[in-house]
């Protein structure tokens, strides 16, 4: 019997056809990435499973690999030749580490369920179960049969590269794996809903670099370490990840004094669309990404929104999150790791000289007008010039 693999089992890449091969080679590749840090020196490739092992932490590694986009669930696993004597000490052998765990005398409801890949194995999945089953209960006389919500469940797949017993599974999010879908880039701010957009955006395939528009001197230091902390959460999920940093004050200072103040958040965004949008161009991004769900601030109104996509030149700009509500995105954000960091006091660019009645039904024809008063062009490349990367592991841990 080899000891302590990890299964890994792929989404939704089952339902891609001839494609598949494309996907499954960069799940590969990011699994590969994610788990060499640990040691792993090779990642096994089979129809349907991706296999680890054998290795000495199971447990920690499939845990990694659970992070993975394109992963709906990993186990630390025994692995054992296709008989029906091996699959019956590799089940005994992990009910035995499962109780040794969990000491004490009371009985503990348990249940079986085999799934028989391999056809040539000799028996048939619920005879299996069942033979397994009372082997079980004579060996260990705590184990009492429940077939409906055990506090036990022991899984044994046979599968032609081997059978694997485990008894957990550890839920990956799913989705396609970063890369499979281009690249995009996101305008991050401090608050909850743009880490979420961008997490969202790799749960669908894509490499997503970040942008986030820096109000200092309006605003101090915490401000932008907190961008740092997000950026370095995101970063855990997709990994090599670019933050780019753009100076807004002067965007703030050239529109502070134009007429009809209620337009000011709305002329904010569009200038930040249009600086991301030559950014993107030069990073090779096919979209732009935020954060707006429809309805939830005053900026975010219908008509708000489409005085912003006004200033848009040709790139998509993807909205993930624009139908969720804020309880939806923060359980979403609870998940992702980023709520603790996003909850932190701190002063967004968009808020900063915000009028007393700000808009909610703006029109794209009269940003242009009051954008007519200030010179567009030159903020644009000013603040495209002085944009800057910024290294996420190295600032975001210092």
């Amino acid at each position: 019997m080899t000891v302590d693999h990890v299964v890994v089992r792929p989404g939704e890449l089952a339902l891609k056809g001839r494609n598949r091969k494309g996907f499954e080679d960069c799940l590969l590749r990011n699994l590969r990435a994610v788990l060499r840090p640990l040691g792993v020196e090779r990642v096994e490739r089979r129809w349907g499973r991706f296999y680890v092992g054998p290795v000495n932490d199971a447990r920690r590694i499939a845990a990694a690999a659970a992070r993975v986009f394109g992963v709906v669930h990993t186990s630390p696993a025994l692995r054992c030749a296709n008989e029906p004597a091996a699959l019956s000490a590799a089940a005994a052998e992990t009910v035995r580490r499962w109780l040794a765990a969990r000491p004490g005398t009371g009985d503990v409801p348990f249940k079986v369920r085999v799934k028989r890949a391999d056809k040539a194995y000799p028996e048939p999945s619920m005879d299996c179960a069942r033979r397994l089953g009372g082997e079980l209960q004579a060996a260990f006389p705590r184990l009492v049969a429940r077939l409906d919500a055990p506090e036990l469940l022991l899984e044994c797949e046979v599968r032609e590269e081997g059978s694997f017993v485990f008894v957990e599974r550890l839920e990956g999010p799913g989705g396609l794996p970063v890369g499979s879908e281009g690249k995009v880039l996101c305008l991050l701010s401090g608050g909850i809903d743009s880490p979420v957009a961008a997490w969202l955006m790799m749960k669908r395939g894509c490499r997503v670099e970040l942008v986030h528009f820096d109000a200092q001197p309006f605003t101090g230091p915490g401000s932008l370490e907190k961008v740092r902390a997000l950026a370095r959460v995101l970063d855990g999920w997709q990994g090599d990840t670019r933050l780019w940093v753009v100076p807004f004050a002067p965007v703030q200072v050239a529109t502070k004094d134009l007429p009809q103040p209620g337009y000011r958040t709305v002329l904010y965004r569009r200038f930040m669309t249009r600086i991301a949008e030559r950014l993107a161009g030069r990073r090779r991004c096919q979209a732009l990404v935020t954060g707006d769900s429809l309805g939830q601030v005053a900026s975010q109104t219908l008509e708000n929104l489409a005085a912003v996509e006004g200033a848009r030149g040709r790139l998509p700009l993807l909205r993930p999150l624009l139908t969720f509500d804020k309880v939806e995105t923060i359980r979403l954000a609870e998940r992702v790791g980023t709520y603790e960091v996003s909850i932190r006091p701190f002063e967004d660019c968009c808020t900063l000289f915000q009028p007393d009645h700000p808009v909610t039904r703006g029109k794209a024809e009269v940003a242009a007008r009051l954008e007519a008063m200030v010179d567009v062009d030159a903020l644009v490349e000013a603040g495209l010039a002085a944009a800057r990367e910024e290294d996420v592991a190295r600032v975001a841990l210092g």
